[in-house]
């Protein structure tokens, strides 16, 4: 499968110049942190997103589960979906990221989901917070959950 984007539309990286004047369409997202893949989706609403994943940034696997998106090294396979106790973690705790986790109710809430799926097993730091990325959480409540769930299982 080959795939290409024409120049007149928009390709970003984290080290791209944010005063260009981007227009929304479809984006591709090279190797994204976590406000460079806020703004492609911003970006892309309505239209179509692109991301290529780099190991050493903002991991992609659970924005990936979250979309349904394509594994375009794997075309014929099926997206896979959350796992439904995550699916429904994740649901539970964009309920709490109105002020980014920064609150005292909203880091109790998300403390208490994050130390039951710690409890059942299944805390997985990069899917919580690439399906929370998907759902449209901002760089911000991403970033201080992530120091919640580094805080029950620091790796």
């Amino acid at each position: 499968m080959a795939c290409w984007l024409p120049p007149e539309h928009t390709v970003i990286t984290p080290g791209a110049p944010r005063s260009r004047g981007w227009r929304s369409g479809p984006v591709l997202a090279y190797a994204p942190d976590g406000t460079t893949l806020e703004l492609a989706a911003r970006l892309a609403r309505g239209s179509s997103l692109a991301a290529v994943e780099s190991a050493h940034r903002f991991p992609l696997r659970g924005w990936a589960h979250q979309l349904g998106a394509v594994d375009l090294s794997r075309p014929d396979e099926r997206p896979e979906g959350l796992r439904p106790e995550l699916a429904e973690a994740v649901d539970r705790l964009d309920l709490c990221t109105t002020n980014g986790f920064d609150d005292p109710f909203g880091k109790q809430q998300a403390q208490r989901i994050l130390r039951t799926l710690q409890g059942a097993g299944v805390l997985d730091r990069d899917v919580i917070l690439g399906a929370l990325a998907a759902r449209g959480a901002s760089e911000r409540a991403v970033r201080h959950l992530a120091k919640l769930i580094n805080e029950l299982d620091p790796q």
